[in-house]
């Protein structure tokens, strides 16, 4: 069977393109447990304009972004602009070399999805996040007027405020929607992605498939070590509907109570802009119990994990967040909001403990809870892991995905 993925990730090519980039690595797992059971090309976008080439089993087709030089991207930048039309044109020229019995994109918030304007070949989505839904979901605690008043004044001269990404969700939405209304197959994880999909494609089919995960996570375990500082760890990202602004709020609430702890947080430092804005949104300074850890790569991120307590996951809106499957797998204690698909992966009261997005009160309430009975969170901890080694079996996932692909000929054909 060939098949094309159009990904906004190189996969495994990561390795000959230099990069270290540590993002979207279930798509570099999924690539490497499947690349031997079909003949598998991977189209993705690439800043540099570099010939198609074969790496491992796969072959790549980049795609070079803003193809046409740094002033329109700067353009396109200042005019809160998307990739333009023009680039399906690379992407049917791709499909017309590789001739794919199948086409599998990745993501629904790219262009790729477009293209099945323009060809009769099976074609099934993955669902990564709806931005049609985040948009919805952009401005929770942090407000419109928030991130007027608070952001760096660089960005808003380069266009790169949390204003500007918010106007290009509104563009990626609209076409994302043009895009579940071409759609015939998604793949999807949750319950959340499986509603939204009746909606957004009501025709459509809906498969479950799983995501794997980064080697590190399954090659640890914690050890559940009650120490008299409790260290809670999140990971998160430069994004607003994140929910660090409770994070903060949370930790004034924890300090307040005489909590004796480290909260780490992975993927922010102090100076992002993003943190800017959610103290100032919180009318306090920081706690001097946050402890900013930057960007780690899988190996250190996971090391860091082992030596946490609890893993507390804030964000207002998400589908099936990595960074809580991967503490799940680790084995670790978990406090979740209860947004978007985080329901699917954490049932309250069993695996952890789900409270409502932007509650810092009950948040808080929880991290006491677990730390003051930590047997139970422990208890927790080694079912979540349990659930998570079933549902990221790999062997599990890649079988899956092929049946998939079966299914999807096999309609094509009816």
């Amino acid at each position: 069977m060939k098949v094309l993925w159009f990904s906004l990730s190189p996969g495994l090519a990561d390795a000959y393109l230099n990069n270290n980039y540590e993002g979207i690595g279930w798509v570099k797992s999924l690539e490497r447990n499947i690349q031997d059971k079909v003949e598998l090309s991977v189209a993705f976008y690439h800043h540099a304009d570099i010939a198609p080439f074969t790496y491992g089993a796969t072959h790549y087709y980049p795609v070079k972004q803003y193809r046409r030089g740094k002033l329109t991207k700067i353009f396109r930048r200042l005019i809160n602009g998307i990739e333009p039309d023009s680039d399906i044109k690379a992407f049917l020229k791709i499909i017309n070399d590789v001739k794919p019995d199948l086409i599998h994109i990745h993501g629904t918030e790219g262009p790729f999805g477009l293209i099945q304007k323009y060809v009769d070949i099976p074609t099934v989505i993955s669902i990564q996040g709806t931005i049609t839904v985040y948009r919805y979901k952009f401005f929770s605690k942090i407000t419109y007027t928030d991130v007027l008043r608070y952001s760096y004044l660089k960005s808003f001269l380069l266009s790169r405020s949390f204003l500007n990404v918010y106007k290009v969700f509104a563009k990626v939405a609209k076409r994302e929607q043009e895009i579940y209304s071409y759609s015939k197959n998604f793949i999807g994880r949750t319950a959340w992605d499986r509603r939204v999909t009746k909606i957004l494609a009501p025709e459509a089919k809906y498969y479950h498939n799983d995501e794997i995960l980064r080697d590190a996570f399954y090659k640890n375990e914690c050890e559940y070590r009650k120490t008299h500082r409790l260290i809670i760890f999140t990971t998160t990202w430069l994004n607003i509907y994140k929910g660090f602004e409770t994070v903060l709020d949370c930790a004034n609430l924890l300090d307040a109570n005489n909590l004796d702890y480290e909260w780490q947080i992975a993927g922010l430092t102090p100076n992002d802009e993003v943190v800017r804005i959610a103290a100032k949104n919180t009318k306090r300074p920081i706690s001097k119990n946050i402890k900013f850890m930057g960007m780690l790569n899988q190996e250190s991120l996971a090391q860091a994990m082992l030596k946490a307590g609890i893993y507390v996951m804030a964000s207002h809106i998400e589908n099936s967040p990595n960074s809580l499957c991967e503490a799940q797998m680790l084995g670790l204690p978990c406090i979740a909001t209860n947004a978007g698909g985080t329901s699917s992966l954490l049932e309250d009261g069993k695996e952890g403990i789900l409270i409502q997005d932007g509650d810092p009160f009950a948040m808080a309430g929880a991290i006491l809870e677990m730390n003051e009975n930590y047997d139970q969170a422990i208890t927790y901890g080694k079912n979540a892991r349990r659930k998570a080694w079933l549902r990221h079996d790999q062997e599990k996932i890649t079988d899956d995905l092929l049946k998939i692909y079966n299914a999807v000929l096999k309609e094509q054909l009816n």
